[in-house]
């Protein structure tokens, strides 16, 4: 017996040490700043970081204890590996890790199928290698059958409870699984809640958020009287005209402004050449957490979304402003996916859209769409493409020529918008020359940045190696506007927002004094970005405020 118990007690220590260095392996690798939370975190953050990764490891290494064939040991080691692998891809695909948001919204899984070109051998075989190694000791050091007594599972059990409760800081509970409980606890980044407990913990949220999600049980956080005195000026309350401006939204996933180049996409680079059209080549940014989904709430709204990010899952219920509420005319949401992307069933009417159609992914097939839906006489239409979305296999169709040696992910991309802009041609020439298009504003824009830091620099060493001129050091988005109300050509590059976009067309459509002006500025009116009602740094908080109260239901009959 005492020579079992020995043996059991090696590979339980074994097992806990090898995940406990996993997860600190994880936060290096995927936070690239050493074993710890941050260096500049307080002491108390990095305590709870280090109380957490102690505690899963613990609780998985508790297991030992509960099997007969230790053996089992090893597959849960390979899920652990199996898990933090697909995390890195994802979260080197997306910005983001897999999370409950990711399984209640199917797009933000998309990028999977070409996976592969993310992983990064080295760093990814080591999970697996720590396993082999740990196996192998395991295998040289017992082969016991016996389980021991069950008062030691069950003080193994409360010690690893209570090192749990300590690390997160708070009661355990629904409340502390969920995305709003770890926002509160954690602060706004997501991120920043896994770098300070552990990413072994997020499949407990995962459950946690998909539950969450589906009951539909957000609770409301009313606004204080000090914010609705500071957002005043952005209301009206009192009574507007409809638009009588037609209005076509085009958001682009993926684009980014590096590849917005004359020889990649000669067809929208000509659009943005041309007279009537306002060309911004600095757009920042502003998703928080369903890149696409998010985007997309921002330019229809005005609004951020919710600082957890994923607003269009957590709050698709809400009324909301937007710009196809401005018109009394039906208008169309015209996708290239179906309905489940982006929680579209929902959000498309939320939006102010009447009608959803569903198209195809092949771009000269959206656009041919796009192209008969304005001759059948639609004036305001939203048209969303997912072709150019990771892992880039839109560019298989273009025969664009790119020198040897290009990171193939690069050389994916550029050739995806290559093809996007053939797609996009039919409508550009329209566009330019369809005299019965002369009034309408048409905004075209990107959705969200794609690549992350550290294939953002493996790039741009290749291009500095190369003497290309390809600069995607810049994570920005283009952002171009046709609009008769635009006078010859206007080329803004100073930094603007995502927020921006949204003000920006309603002054285009002469809607002004729409119910809701959005926080970002006008960009056509220097005083307005120069001098920001709404500063950047107070813009997250804010919308996370008013969206989480539902505040523009107290409007919905106006």
């Amino acid at each position: 017996m005492a020579q079992d118990l020995r043996a059991t007690g090696i590979i339980f220590f074994l097992f806990f040490g090898f995940t406990f260095f996993k997860t600190l392996l994880f936060d290096y690798y995927a936070f690239h700043q050493g074993f710890f939370p941050t260096m500049n975190e307080s002491t108390d953050k990095i305590f709870a970081s280090i109380i957490c990764k102690l505690s899963i490891s613990l609780l998985l290494a508790s297991l030992t204890f509960l099997f007969n064939d230790k053996r089992w040991m090893i597959l849960l080691s390979f899920i652990i590996d199996a898990w933090c692998i697909v995390n890195l891809i994802y979260l080197r695909n997306n910005n983001i890790m897999l999370d409950g948001e990711a399984f209640n919204q199917a797009d933000i899984l998309n990028g999977f199928s070409g996976g592969f070109i993310y992983i990064e051998w080295i760093i990814d075989l080591l999970f697996l290698l720590l396993t082999a190694l740990w196996s192998c000791i395991f295998i040289f050091t017992t082969k016991s059958d016996r389980v021991v007594p069950l008062w030691l599972i069950s003080l193994f059990l409360a010690v690893v409870l209570r090192l749990l409760g300590a690390g997160l800081n708070n009661s355990l509970g629904n409340n502390l699984l969920t995305r709003d409980g770890r926002e509160y606890v954690f602060g706004w980044s997501f991120a920043n809640t896994i770098k300070s407990t552990s990413i072994l913990e997020s499949p407990l949220y995962a459950v946690a958020d998909y539950i969450e999600v589906k009951s539909n049980k957000k609770p409301y956080h009313p606004l204080s009287q000090p914010t609705k005195e500071h957002i005043k000026p952005l209301i009206n309350d009192g009574v507007y005209q409809p638009t009588q401006d037609p209005l076509i939204i085009i958001l682009v996933e993926s684009f980014e402004n590096w590849v917005f180049k004359e020889d990649i996409m000669p067809n929208l680079y000509r659009l943005a050449q041309s007279e009537h059209v306002l060309y911004a080549d600095n757009i920042h940014p502003q998703i928080l957490g369903a890149p696409s989904a998010d985007g997309q709430m921002i330019v229809n709204t005005g609004l951020l979304p919710i600082n957890a990010g994923a607003t269009c899952l957590h709050y698709s219920h809400n009324t909301y402003p937007a710009l196809m509420k401005t018109t009394n005319e039906h208008s169309v949401c015209l996708l290239s996916y179906d309905m489940t992307l982006g929680n579209q069933t929902e959000m498309s009417p939320a939006f102010g859209y009447d009608t959803t159609i569903i198209s195809s992914d092949v771009d000269t097939i959206l656009f041919a769409e796009l192209n008969r839906l304005i001759d059948s006489g639609e004036k305001y239409i939203q048209c969303i493409t997912h072709s150019t979305s990771a892992p880039f296999k839109n560019g298989e169709q273009s025969s664009f020529a790119l020198p040897d040696g290009m990171p193939r992910v690069m050389s994916d991309y550029i050739r995806s918008f290559n093809s996007f802009d053939e797609g996009i041609k039919v409508f550009v020439d329209k566009l330019l020359t369809d005299s019965e298009m002369k009034n309408f504003t048409v905004v075209i824009t990107g959705s969200r940045r794609v690549f992350h830091r550290e294939k953002r620099e493996q790039m741009q060493a290749y291009c500095e190696q190369s003497g290309l001129d390809y600069n995607v050091e810049s994570d920005v988005l283009p952002l171009i506007i046709y609009s008769p109300r635009i006078q010859g050509n206007v080329h803004y590059t100073d930094d603007a927002y995502q927020m921006d976009v949204y003000p920006t067309i309603l002054s285009l459509i002469g809607m002004e004094d729409y119910l809701w002006r959005g926080v970002g500025a006008n960009l056509l009116d220097s005083a307005s970005t120069a001098d920001r009602y709404i500063k950047v740094g107070e813009v997250e908080p804010l919308c996370d405020r008013i969206i989480r109260n539902n505040y523009f239901a107290t409007f919905e009959n106006k």
